[in-house]
């Protein structure tokens, strides 16, 4: 097996005139991977002589090249109108080819190449490009750094979209206006107070995960028709497919106070993307199950703020500086493509709405909704008797024809109130995604020590832990259990139990408490995933420069570094950071990293 692996770079500058220069650079990378394998003739066991001899190889190369090319003016009026001209072109070019064969039963074990197969197995090869064309332009304008202006283009070409569309504009536009700089604000004593109000909106592209030729059409050549090699047409083409174009609007405020001792951002942005790339079924009467095309719409708004501090003078000795940030998101779907159903519906969950006291769809992707909604059953408590149980509502999630509910089984909440227990009972247990994220950071320093400490945090997210459930439910029939089962669940008539039965060999999940399913699930295992972490601390000496100089050494500096160092979180999982279903995540690593940085 050899694998070559080879960049290369190259870029110059040119001051063609006082204030243009040209920049241009080119980069290539390649790799190339080569692999074969041989299997001699071998005993398998004291009777069986296998001589199959099976042989195989495989060549794959991806060429990338990237050119770019930007010219620059720069000039200044009057010593008050400052000008900041960029043009440019880039290119974006990558071919992917691959050729594999295998084969069997050669004659001997001293020629181990493909052609001494007796028998040919397989033969397969593909080769895809994609090529991204783009040409931009930026100006930037200032009046006494008081003014400022900024515009940008760029129109670039992508070749896996549509034939009728390959091309995109995507324009851009920013100003800011600092208030500190007019003549009215010297009410304020100097370096007290600065202020800056900006805002820009643009318009960015995007094509994803698209495939090279999934626009164009793909064609299966593995068929076979009437005995003959065929080719078969197995996704439809769309030459309408275009670029999906995000549209943001963003309004923020930054302030300076105490000559920037401290400093606050401030954003509120606006994001609507349309023209998303998405996959339309269609009826089979047309021989396909869908089709890509650009429908849907979806908005994405929120804030974000930032604020930095210094808490000691700079003539202290000792030094601290903190920084928080948080940000705040929220989406709606503005348009799903037609389908027939209200507001578009895709999946989603018929629950009792107690508040229009009628059953609504919930959940799924829906115009006007969320992305990541999710409902479950709900439990309210577990029956203590055998007597209590008797006048249970009927539980439709239990598959066996007697539905008798028994002491220790769970209660569910009957949402609608009609004495039967079934999915129309769901209710809303949360989002997959969060409602805050942000950190925390500190760095202090004295004399020759300093230690850097920075912290995160998310809140609002929902997790559904399958993986809990799958070993409190004993759904691999070993009888194990957790110690939160052994504590928790009921065990004999009228315990008072936060958790249902326990039955040997998962028995009792297909009867009454748990299921397999995410849809048959409860809010049991529907937890908050809201966390903060001690993200990385560090620890660092540097050593008197006194010292340094007798060793004849520029610098030595010893640190240790602790990463994902505790997580404080009541999510009873292993990893909290993502929402959604936990199947069994692997828990973030904790690294102690010991290092030097030594300069001579």
């Amino acid at each position: 097996h050899v694998i070559d692996n080879l960049t290369m770079a190259a870029g110059a500058h040119w001051d063609i005139l006082p204030g243009l220069s040209f920049d241009p650079q080119v980069s290539m990378f390649n790799i190339y991977d080569n692999s074969w394998q041989f299997q001699p003739a071998y005993w398998d066991g004291p009777r069986t002589f296998v001589t199959s001899r099976a042989a195989s190889a495989s060549d794959y190369k991806w060429h990338q090249t990237q050119a770019d090319a930007v010219f620059t003016y720069n000039k200044s009026f009057a010593s008050v109108h400052n000008l900041n001209v960029k043009a440019g072109f880039s290119y974006f070019g990558r071919k992917v080819s691959t050729l594999s064969a295998s084969g069997r039963n050669a004659a001997t074990d001293l020629i181990s190449t493909l052609n001494a197969s007796g028998v040919p197995v397989a033969v397969s090869s593909s080769i895809s490009d994609q090529v991204v064309l783009g040409y931009f332009s930026r100006i930037n304008y200032d009046y006494k750094q008081k003014y400022l202006l900024s515009m940008n283009m760029r129109y670039d070409g992508a070749s896996n979209l549509g034939e009728k569309h390959k091309w995109g504009f995507f324009p851009g536009i920013s100003a800011g206006w600092n208030l500190h700089k007019e003549n009215f604000w010297k009410i304020f004593p100097k370096d007290l107070l600065q202020l800056k109000l900006r805002g820009s909106y643009g318009v960015n592209g995007n094509i994803g995960a698209l495939g090279d030729f999934t626009g164009q059409g793909e064609y299966g050549v593995n068929a076979i028709y009437g005995g003959v090699a065929a080719i078969q047409n197995t996704v439809l083409q769309n030459n309408d497919l275009q670029w999906e174009r995000s549209k943001t609007v963003d309004v923020g405020l930054d302030v300076g106070i105490f000559n920037g001792r401290v400093n606050l951002l401030v954003d509120y942005y606006r994001r609507v993307t349309d023209n998303l790339i998405t996959t339309l079924p269609l009826p089979q009467s047309t021989g396909f199950g869908n089709i890509l095309t650009n429908l849907g719409s979806l908005e994405n708004k929120g804030f974000e703020f930032e604020l930095n501090g210094r808490i000691t003078s700079n003539s202290s000795p000792f030094q601290w500086n903190i920084s928080i940030n948080a940000a705040k998101t929220t989406s709606k779907i503005l348009k799903l493509p037609p389908n027939g159903a209200e507001h578009n519906r895709v999946g989603g969950v018929n629950v009792w709405n107690p508040k229009t006291k009628t059953y609504e769809w919930m959940g799924g992707l829906q115009e006007g909704g969320r992305i990541g909604d999710m409902y479950d059953r709900k439990q309210i408590g577990i029956y203590a008797t055998d007597e209590e149980a008797l006048g249970a509502p009927t539980d439709m999630y239990i598959p066996l024809a007697d539905k008798t509910k028994y002491g220790g089984d769970v209660k569910w909440q009957d949402t609608d109130g009609n004495g039967i227990i079934d999915s129309r009972d769901q209710v809303y247990m949360g989002n997959m995604y969060p409602d805050w994220t942000g950190g925390f950071a500190n760095s202090f320093s004295y004399k020759n020590f300093s230690l850097y400490a920075r912290l995160d945090f998310t809140t609002g997210h929902t997790i559904f832990n399958w993986a809990r459930l799958f070993f409190e439910a004993n759904l691999i029939g070993d009888n194990n259990m957790t110690q939160r089962v052994v504590d928790r669940s009921w065990k004999k008539q009228g315990d008072i139990a936060t958790m249902p039965r326990y039955y040997q060999n998962g028995f009792y999940v297909q009867h009454n408490n748990f299921s397999g399913s995410k849809t048959m699930a409860s809010s049991e295992y529907e937890e908050s995933g809201d966390f903060l972490a001690i993200r990385e601390v560090t620890l660092s000496y540097s050593f008197p420069t006194k010292l340094l100089q007798r060793i004849r050494m520029n610098n030595l500096q010893l640190h240790v570094t602790g990463n994902n160092l505790h997580y404080f979180t009541k999510y009873l999982g292993l990893n909290p950071e993502d929402g959604g279903k936990d199947d069994g995540r692997y828990a973030m690593p904790k690294n102690i990293i010991f290092g030097a940085s030594i300069s001579f």
